[in-house]
């Protein structure tokens, strides 16, 4: 009996010990850019004082997934552009119940906060080759995903979230609450960002594969006061807020055949330039300090902050021929477009940005593309007067 109960005791350990076993995947991927910009002159743009060409490695990224048996999962993306170390996401999330269908979980750590689809789409597969506008030598450019960012309603933030997932894994709702300062910033007040999203998949195919996507999301983002109009140290208690919501479509997927993904975004906007008195002497209401951005000078007038209001609109045709030997060279062809309509105050006339960007993207395996594509921006300067400005890409990524 003993013997019996010994080997119960050691297989119930061994099955134990098996389940708490980390299993680990080391992802990773290098995207090499050449680009070359060139404009009008202007305020923004001086072209015989930039350098307006370059190559760059612009993403270099090892990824560890770690899980600890069914429930738990680490995320680990450091990062290395240009000799540059990063902490993208680094969360770990521990789901609390599920069943096939359904299931709650937990996440605390760094990651995207939940706001915008083509944001939350991973840059190993973007239809484009970047997800705003990037431009040498170019200030004050009004497009979607540069005026979120830089306004702090998108991308990594340190915090903890929930999610829950119902409707046969078709419905999604995630909420968080986050420092709002910024990838691997402290906080430098006690108030909090908070961001929520909702997702359905509201028509799937024969093979429960999604086709039509929809989203709502809505994020409150605390604006941290400096103490005095010079300073760039913070009040710990600040009750400053702006807030943004966010509604997005999703049709087809990365496979064959037409993909779009839309974005409309509207909300507050603080932009630089935006005047503020020190006694009698102007001085910007926005204060910048790092990662940290958009924050505000003591007695911001409300009239400072603008209403903003974006569309962002990328679709694309993936074309894959047959391969039946696997000895084609060019695996899939996948032309692509995208339209940003950005309006950074829909209260003042004349000063919207347009980007169109045509891009073609060219696989030589499923994780290896050459893109090229060029960025077509048009805006109005200081005087009212239309400006064009134009930027060629050549990107060759891998991921692994």
């Amino acid at each position: 009996m003993a013997r019996v109960l010994a080997i119960a005791t050691s297989a119930a350990f061994a099955t134990g010990a098996a389940a708490q076993t980390p299993n680990i995947r080391v992802a990773g991927r290098v995207q090499t850019q050449f680009a070359t910009a060139s404009g009008d002159s202007t305020g923004s743009f001086n072209p015989s004082a930039v350098v307006s060409s370059s190559y760059e490695i612009r993403r270099l990224r090892i990824q560890a997934d770690v899980r600890l048996g069914d429930n738990i999962n680490m995320v680990l993306q450091p990062s290395f552009e240009m000799g540059a170390l990063r902490m993208r996401d680094a969360y770990l999330r521990v789901v609390l119940w599920h069943n096939p269908t359904s299931g709650f979980g937990l996440t605390m750590g760094q990651e995207k906060k939940p706001f915008n689809r083509y944001e939350l789409t991973s840059s190993n597969n973007l239809l484009s080759i970047e997800r705003g506008a990037r431009f040498r030598g170019f200030s004050g450019v009004a497009a979607q995903n540069n005026l979120l960012e830089e306004n702090g309603y998108l991308a990594h933030d340190l915090g903890a979230s929930a999610d829950f997932t119902t409707w046969q894994n078709r419905f999604t709702v995630k909420a968080g609450l986050y420092n709002g300062s910024g990838e691997s910033s402290n906080d430098v007040n006690n108030a909090k960002t908070f961001g929520a999203r909702a997702t359905a998949t509201v028509i799937a195919d024969e093979e429960a594969r999604p086709v039509l996507r929809l989203g709502a999301a809505v994020v409150s983002r605390d604006r941290s006061v400096t103490t005095t109009a010079t300073s760039t140290t913070f009040s710990p208690d600040s009750s400053r807020r702006t807030s943004a919501i966010g509604l997005d479509a999703e049709w087809g997927d990365f496979r064959p055949g037409l993909h779009v993904i839309a974005d409309f975004a509207s909300g507050k906007t603080l932009r630089s330039g935006t005047d503020c008195l020190n006694g009698t002497t102007a001085i910007s209401c926005r204060v910048d300090v790092g990662r940290n951005t958009a924050n505000l000078r003591p007695n911001t007038p409300d009239s400072a902050l603008a209403t903003f209001r974006s569309f962002q609109v990328v679709g694309g045709w993936r074309w894959q021929p047959d391969d039946p030997n696997g000895t084609r060279l060019v695996k899939i062809i996948e032309p692509a477009l995208r339209l940003d309509y950005t309006d950074p105050n829909t209260s003042r006339d004349d000063d919207h940005g347009m980007l169109i960007t045509p891009v073609l993207n060219v696989y030589f395996a499923q994780t290896m593309v050459l893109r090229a594509g060029l960025d077509l921006y048009r805006y109005k300067d200081a005087a009212g007067a239309s400006r064009s400005f134009h930027a060629f890409r050549l990107s060759w990524q891998a991921n692994f």
